[in-house]
């Protein structure tokens, strides 16, 4: 294996903490790309000097749902290209279709993805289980046994671990992957993925429907306004009619946990804080 610099966005965060702690651990040079070391993607040249000699950059955009986000977009791209980066690896955070919609915060992965470098890899994970183990829904499950979430419980949904994620992206580096790939994880409905907990916790998880607007209400103290409120807005879009589920993944070796296997470690860590 080849030790490489790579520039990690978010690299304390939700998404980027695992891909950064894989990366490590797998011998690489791991640079944060946080506005707490000096960049921001609405900056430009501080994105040139964060991607600066590094081999490879991994974008997580966050959760911004506004033109901003096509700025950022655009930055991460033009700045990747400026560095001399020679792969962009991209987590949508989200399944995305193949053209730009016109909605900033699925059209600002179209933009980043668009960077002019070697080897440019989009990863497109499903919804992420830590949404279950976060502060806004974690309390419910272990002390009500209510798993509260705002879709309908006959819709099916697709649950993947972050550090699933993260193992495809030390893969698709260390591998020189290309192209777009799906990364789906387990499909259940509300019903079967609160049974799913339920066995992990060894005691009884209910499932609950709310409306987008209470989530985003649960989602304030802890993401801010502006991603509460973006976020509530998509559950809006479908409450009705959900997305396609992902097909089956291209990905090389792509093999996530199912979700009784991350509720066992999960919950063991967020009852023990």
């Amino acid at each position: 294996m080849t030790k490489m610099t790579i520039a990690v966005h978010g690299a304390t965060g939700s998404q980027g903490e695992p891909v950064a702690s894989r990366l490590a651990a797998a011998g690489h040079d791991v640079r944060p790309v946080t506005r707490a070391a000096g960049a921001d993607l609405l900056d430009r040249a501080s994105l040139e000097a964060a991607y600066a000699g590094a081999h490879a950059v991994v974008l997580q955009l966050p959760l911004i749902y506004d033109a901003r986000a096509l700025t950022m977009g655009d930055n991460a791209a033009r700045a990747a290209e400026a560095a001399g980066v020679q792969h962009l690896l991209l987590n949508t955070g989200g399944p995305f279709g193949h053209e730009p919609t016109g909605v900033p915060y699925i059209d600002a992965r179209h933009r980043a993805a668009s960077a002019d470098v070697p080897r440019v890899t989009m990863l497109q994970p499903t919804t992420y289980l830590e949404n279950l183990s976060a502060p806004w829904s974690a309390p419910g499950i272990v002390d009500r046994g209510v798993l509260a979430y705002p879709r309908r419980a006959e819709f099916a949904g697709q649950w993947v671990a972050t550090d699933d994620v993260a193992l495809a992206v030390v893969r698709a580096l260390e591998e020189r992957i290309v192209g777009r790939f799906d990364l789906p994880g387990e499909t259940l409905d509300g019903n079967q993925l609160a049974a799913a907990l339920a066995a992990a916790l060894e005691r009884p998880v209910r499932y609950e429907e709310i409306a987008p607007r209470e989530f985003g209400d649960r989602l304030r103290p802890h993401l801010g306004e502006h991603a509460a409120a973006g976020t509530a807005a998509v559950y809006e879009l479908f409450a009705e009619q959900p997305p396609a589920l992902s097909p089956p993944s291209a990905f090389p070796g792509w093999a996530p946990r199912d979700v009784q296997a991350w509720a066992r470690s999960a919950f063991a860590v967020t009852a023990s804080v």
